[in-house]
């Protein structure tokens, strides 16, 4: 949800608008469609995940699944699978005593240490443990196991900040134009540098050093100053023309501004006491060698997670360790699978 591979995204069309006269500052596409563009709504990863398990369980008619698993982006959608269909839902009643079940609808009857039974039981934190199914006879969780790759269970200061530095790339490019940019001539400048910025927070030193040291692309040409040909100049500007055939500025924005929105505590209480109703086994795969989403938030994770382990990937990539280490993580997904039902 919000990208432009996915379900709807800012460049959706937008529905209620009709011919090209309705409003002259609503953006087109190439069809002369409306689109959402920057009107677009926020989302969060939470969103995402309710709509993708409300597809899977009431629209494709789903009992139940194996393991989650994903990366980067896909391993935060991962760890709100894990709580909000791979946990049990909390006993709201640490300060009142369970006297009973209200009826068929599984609700409680509370009674706090006054003796009074008048007062609504507390809510259950948003999302905690929603998705269940019917297996073996029991009310289990529809999520059976995880598999979360190079992330944290939340978007710390760090990685909000690298994001902002992208989005403030955007911005800076005159076509931005706060937002109502023209789809036919966006700020491809400043997505383009976004994409840069990205491209050097995925990798490592060590990584750029062994890939490109002082390379230059042209050894005649000047070794230092504006005009030097480095490779890793050349790579970077390669990689940000490369990427423009494939996201427009504005669902880039909303999407890192998506991944800001990653907490699976927000709302529900202290990180270790969501974690703590996560029932199902999960495997959190970290990179030795990553400095966006750094190993120490994936040892976090499995030590919070009731069921949870940890395996590490070797690797001078980084962040991008998880795409180019295909044997270590594979033989890690596969052990796991056979593992666990």
């Amino acid at each position: 949800l919000g990208s432009c591979y996915g379900s709807c995204g800012p460049s959706s069309a937008r529905p209620g608008m009709g011919g090209s006269g309705d409003d002259a500052n609503v953006p087109r596409n190439k069809e002369g469609q409306a689109i959402y563009g920057i009107d677009f709504p926020d989302i969060s990863v939470r969103d995402t995940v309710r709509l993708q398990l409300i597809m899977l369980k009431n629209e494709l008619k789903i009992n139940s699944i194996k393991c989650v698993i994903g990366g980067s982006f896909g391993g935060m959608q991962t760890m709100e699978y894990c709580v909000m269909a791979g946990a049990t839902r909390p006993d709201m009643g640490q300060s009142r005593m369970m006297m009973g079940c209200n009826g068929g609808s599984g609700g409680t009857v509370m009674m706090n240490n006054n003796n009074r039974n008048d007062a609504p039981p507390p809510a259950v934190p948003y999302g905690l443990g929603e998705f269940t199914t019917r297996r073996n006879g029991r009310i289990e969780p529809f999520v059976r196991s995880a598999v979360p790759i190079a992330c944290g269970a939340r978007h710390t200061a760090w990685q909000i900040a690298i994001s902002e530095t992208q989005r403030q790339a955007v911005y800076a490019d005159p076509k931005w134009n706060n937002g109502r940019i023209d789809p036919q001539d966006p700020p491809h400048a400043g997505l383009s540098v976004a994409r840069q910025i990205g491209m050097v927070s995925y990798r490592t030193p060590l990584g750029y050093h062994q890939k490109f040291g002082r390379a230059l692309t042209d050894e005649s040409g000047p070794s230092y100053g504006s005009r030097a040909p480095w490779q890793v100049k050349s790579y970077l500007e390669y990689q940000g023309k490369k990427f423009l055939d494939r996201f427009d500025p504005v669902t880039y924005v909303k999407l890192t501004e998506q991944m800001d929105s990653h907490d699976v505590s927000r709302s529900r209480g202290t990180m270790e006491e969501v974690l703590s109703h996560v029932e199902i086994p999960v495997c959190v795969l970290g990179i030795d060698s990553d400095i966006l989403y750094p190993l120490r938030e994936q040892e976090e994770i499995a030590t919070w997670l009731p069921n949870g382990e940890l395996k590490i990937i070797h690797s001078d990539a980084g962040h991008d360790g998880f795409l180019l280490e295909q044997d270590q993580v594979a033989a890690h997904i596969k052990s796991f699978l056979y593992s666990h039902d």
